[in-house]
């Protein structure tokens, strides 16, 4: 049963930003330490932080064979049950590093090559090089590491949501990246079948880890020895004897595995001697991003889903007895058309201490397109876009505007979209924008039900980059 039918919530996957887990069962999906460390948005910024700040710790502790605080840092690396991911079978288990564990794992990164050559320096590259740690471990440790930053996280989703929350006691500390320890804090996390659940970004996990020792042994270190060994003349090389490439050389990738068998501390000490080999390799596995909603469900048919949104969005009748609920389609439709660009939604977030309220936060982590652009821009900064919802009767008008602007800051930026049911005026809306572009107050792109419906529609008939040059279009409206 998934999380979402457990907290009464008539949404799909796609309109999610987290991963909506089948709650009895580990769900096939790794929290990935790489695909968060790639990326340059606020959270995974400070995920990363932690990640660095663990893993720097234990390093150290090593380095200086204190034996006692490396074991204790890792003991504290509990199993991860309540984020239901994983690839056991039945009820969730578990498979954390624990106490009994703490001090093998300990002696297995001390005796590996990778961390006597220096070169172990990142809990994503740990699987390539440590004997005994495979992508369940990597994955559990990093939800431990960033268990503090995953419950604020849920806590944001569950207001989001009005998801109740409760007091957890029993599922481990959270790592202080600050203090550079554990720190034993109640937590408030939702519960479902009385059983408290750790909710996951879904731009943050894999089907399987970016950083597979098999694959980068098999796939870039073979193939490149290969290489190596037909330029140098080896004895490994073969001639073809018949066919259009008679008399050329050529080596087999059995032989050289042959030569080179599965061992991770040769991994370690070709990446030592080739690191542009596993340079490349990052590059092709972060090339291929978050998951897209069929990933999550392989039946899911976003043509389809996209008309249903439409659907939904022209049967809300405007004015103020609706504006609830039109905010919520709004959130929905916002997450399913520019994920994974805009993620992290916020509902009614808070600014300058309460003092003001937007409708929706999303934070930019667009590393391409028509909101990298605006991330990218010197004016428009946008590190998160606020969108303001507004199921009115009548046109917008100045307040509105300003109510928008007054949000822009230095540390959101100064981008934001304004979402409402129908401009009667449109030339008047569009000169207001320009007002606020050349007055230096902002850039703001009014989107109406007949836009939404529009982007709505590419998706319905497999046109989904041009949601990217209809934003364009609109921005160009203010700014030309």
């Amino acid at each position: 049963m998934k999380f979402s039918i457990t907290q009464g919530l008539s949404i799909s996957q796609s309109e999610l930003d987290f991963v909506d887990v089948d709650i009895t069962k580990d769900n096939p999906l790794y929290l990935d330490p790489y695909a968060i460390q790639i990326r340059n948005d606020t959270w995974s910024s400070e995920c990363s932080d932690h990640i660095h700040s663990f893993f720097n710790e234990l390093l150290d502790a090593l380095r200086e064979n204190n034996d006692t605080r490396a074991t204790d840092l890792l003991s504290n690396l509990h199993e991860p049950n309540e984020t239901f991911l994983g690839q056991s079978k039945g009820t969730p288990s578990g498979r954390g590093i624990g106490p009994d564990k703490a001090t093998d794992l300990a002696n297995a990164l001390k005796k590996s090559r990778a961390f006597s050559t220096g070169l172990l320096s990142d809990i994503s590259e740990a699987e390539l090089f440590i004997n005994n740690i495979g992508p369940d471990t990597i994955s559990d440790l990093t939800t431990n590491v960033l268990r503090g930053l995953l419950v604020q996280y849920t806590i944001e989703q569950c207001s989001l949501y009005n998801i109740p929350t409760h007091i957890v006691t029993n599922i481990g500390p959270v790592w202080s990246a600050t203090n550079n320890d554990w720190e034993a804090t109640p937590l408030h996390l939702p519960k479902a079948n009385n059983l408290p659940v750790l909710l996951v970004p879904k731009f943050s996990v894999r089907r399987s880890l970016s950083l597979n020792s098999q694959e980068f042994w098999n796939h870039h270190m073979s193939e490149f020895l290969k290489q190596e060994y037909l330029n140098n003349g080896s004895r490994l090389a073969k001639v073809f004897k018949t066919g259009k490439r008679k008399g050329q050389k050529y080596v087999t990738k059995k032989s050289v595995q042959e030569l080179h068998p599965f061992i991770k501390d040769d991994l370690a000490t070709f990446v030592k001697k080739h690191p542009e080999v596993l340079e490349i390799y990052k590059q092709i596995k972060g090339a291929k991003g978050p998951l897209d909603n069929q990933d999550f469900d392989e039946n899911f048919d976003e043509a389809i889903f996209a008309q249903a949104l439409s659907t939904r969005l022209s049967l809300i009748p405007k004015g103020d007895a609706s504006a609830n609920e039109y905010h919520n389609i709004m959130l929905g439709i916002c997450t399913f058309l520019f994920y994974p660009h805009l993620i992290r939604p916020i509902k009614e977030g808070g600014l300058h201490q309460g003092r003001k309220r937007i409708d929706i936060r999303f934070t930019n982590a667009a590393q391409e397109g028509f909101f990298f652009r605006m991330l990218q821009s010197n004016q428009a900064r946008a590190l998160s876009v606020a969108i303001e919802c507004k199921n009115y009767t009548s046109d917008i008008a100045n307040p509105e505007f300003d109510q928008l602007t007054s949000r822009f800051g230095h540390q959101r930026g100064f981008f934001g979209i304004i979402a409402c049911r129908d401009l009667k005026n449109r030339t008047r809306i569009i000169s207001a924008c320009r007002d606020a572009v050349n007055d230096g107050r902002g850039f703001m792109i009014v989107l109406e039900d007949s836009d939404f419906l529009q982007m709505l529609n590419f998706i319905n008939s497999n046109q989904r980059l041009n949601i990217d040059r209809f934003l364009q279009t609109r921005f160009d409206e203010i700014t030309h």
